[in-house]
């Protein structure tokens, strides 16, 4: 008796549901109930076509041009707001939906823009534009001159690489073997040593100030230490497009980080806000799987995960300027059986010449670049 008086209960409460919803599509405004009261790209009333003339690629100094107008004739475009896709960063505003962009505004790479278009009593849309932009020239090539040669731990799991007052410090990766090291440059004599927890995947570090900061692998937070004993002072969290942390250096103002992709972003030590982000683009369009970082007068050095490249990567525009290869810069006598891929860049504090070494490597090599043969 109990479940009859249940099951109509519920006929009665779906009868209802019915009736409901056929009261609803006879509301004004609401038409046959497809039509949502509100700024819909599907809305006719809403709907807005961006036309490029040139469609696809282009290169880095030439001016992103297309105009915006409405699908429907009896519309009235009112303005056009332009801005990146990720950042919102407002790029153009016209009343007329002409639209002209220098690409020294966007960086080059895979440009993803959105379009907001105002069409009048409340009417809005909504469009995104997509264009690849790749550099004029090829950037310049070069190998590396071996100088000398610096003993490395050849258990180390090489994840970030610096040198500060002198010193050599390093971060390590993998789960059980994650920690940060300061050592002497030439010697490699472990003088401080922290060891991360065993479920943690250590990635990038950079010093800034008095404070070592370092990025793990998929956890998304980051540690802070003191850089004068290790001790763990704070953590912070950040967002990136895969995910993931994998670079990590510093300019005079903001931390740089790498995620695998070909976007660097700006940090701000201390609030931990993204203050910006540039894509390493080339000739072929945008460089990706940047990994261990560092930073030097306007550039950005970083090396390409799997490969034997470091690219140097202007800092305000994502530009790559320099491609460095480290093929055949290890002799054979000095390769051994645990032997991972190049990763690990600094420079000699008293030469200025690059250091650069590799997971599980046991050697640290001193080298200047040499211009290869045109």
């Amino acid at each position: 008796m109990t479940k009859r008086i249940e099951w109509r209960r519920a006929g009665i409460l779906l009868m209802m549901s019915v009736i409901a919803l056929s009261a609803c599509r006879d509301e004004p405004g609401r038409g046959d109930g497809r039509r949502i009261d509100r700024p819909s790209l599907g809305s006719k009333s809403a709907a807005v076509r961006v036309v490029s003339a040139a469609e696809g690629t282009l290169l880095y100094g030439d001016t992103i041009r297309f105009y915006v107008e409405p699908v429907n004739d009896e519309d009235s475009l009112i303005s056009v707001k332009v801005s990146m896709a990720e950042s919102r960063r407002l790029l153009a505003e016209d009343a007329g939906g002409h639209i002209a962009i220098p690409s020294e505004q966007t960086g080059g790479g895979k440009v993803r823009l959105r379009v907001d278009a105002d069409l009048g009593e409340g009417a809005r849309a909504l469009r995104y534009k997509e264009f690849t932009i790749k550099a004029a020239e090829a950037p310049r090539e070069w190998s590396f001159e071996v100088l000398r040669r610096f003993p490395h731990d050849k258990t180390s799991f090489t994840q970030g690489l610096l040198v500060h007052d002198g010193y050599l410090y390093e971060g390590t990766g993998n789960k059980g073997e994650s920690r940060i090291r300061k050592m002497e440059v030439e010697t490699g004599k472990v003088l401080m040593e922290h060891e991360m927890d065993s479920d943690m995947f250590g990635e990038g570090i950079t010093i800034f100030g008095d404070k070592l900061y370092q990025v793990t692998y998929k956890s998304a937070i980051g540690f802070i230490y003191d850089v004068e004993d290790f001790s763990k002072v704070g953590e912070w969290t950040y967002a990136t497009y895969t995910g993931e942390g994998w670079g990590l250096t510093h300019n005079d103002t903001a931390l740089i980080l790498s995620d695998g992709s070909a976007w660097l972003y700006f940090i701000d030590p201390h609030t931990f806000a993204e203050l910006g982000r540039i894509q390493a683009f080339d000739h072929r369009g945008p460089v990706d799987r940047l990994n261990e970082l560092e930073y030097r007068d306007g550039t950005i050095y970083a090396n390409v995960y799997t490969s034997t490249h470091i690219v140097a990567i202007d800092a305000g525009s994502g530009l790559v300027r320099h491609l460095y290869s480290a093929r055949g810069m290890v002799d054979r006598s000095e390769i051994t059986a645990g032997m991972d891929v190049l990763n690990g860049i600094a420079f000699h504090p008293l030469s200025g010449h690059m250091l650069i070494t590799g997971k599980y490597w046991k050697i640290i090599y001193e080298v200047r670049p040499r211009m290869k043969d045109s």
